[in-house]
């Protein structure tokens, strides 16, 4: 009979994330991740098979919270541009780096960044339907725009915390469309 699992693979996957954005994927070790969770490394390799394994599913699991991210940020604003911000401060909490060239791993930071940009497009359109964006903005290219500073704001070090540099750009990015 199979031991009951003490930490559940979502923890195990929150650890990933943490020891991730801590360290960075250079220093991102299974004894590291296993230290986080409370695990032993060979309890990781069996359950995600590999350090990739590991990544992999954190990535996948991270590009799934992303329209959950939207729905509950829209859920505690009127104002859809109140919603964006909080929607991009909170998921730059869950924003995994591009791990490098693994097929999948790709695959699965594209399907992150597609959902970032389509939550972007669903609050500009409310908040031109609002008035808060003048009605000649374009959505799509705000909303392609906002990823890219968003992603820049998570990259860039030395400028200050990403949240309070999301928060900066954003702001600039919006200025002019108000």
């Amino acid at each position: 009979m199979a031991r009951p699992r003490l930490v559940s693979d979502d923890a195990i996957l929150d650890a990933t994330r943490r020891v991730l954005a801590e360290s960075g994927p250079a220093q991102l070790t299974l004894a590291a991740v296993g230290e986080r969770a409370g695990l032993a490394a060979p309890t990781l390799m069996q359950r995600f098979g590999s350090k990739r394994g590991l990544l992999l599913a954190a990535v996948t699991r991270s590009a799934q919270q992303v329209l959950p991210a939207a729905d509950e940020a829209a859920s505690r604003h009127a104002s859809p541009l109140a919603a964006l911000r909080t929607f991009l401060l909170a998921a730059a909490a869950h924003q995994l780096v591009d791990l490098g060239n693994d097929p999948e791993v790709r695959r699965q930071v594209q399907s992150r960044s597609d959902a970032v940009l389509a939550a972007c497009e669903r609050f500009y359109r409310a908040a031109l339907t609002s008035g808060e964006l003048r009605p000649a903005t374009d959505v799509q290219a705000l909303s392609r725009q906002t990823l890219i500073s968003w992603t820049g704001a998570l990259a860039v070090t030395g400028l200050g915390p990403p949240r309070a540099l999301i928060a900066e750009q954003l702001s600039a990015l919006l200025a002019p469309h108000r």
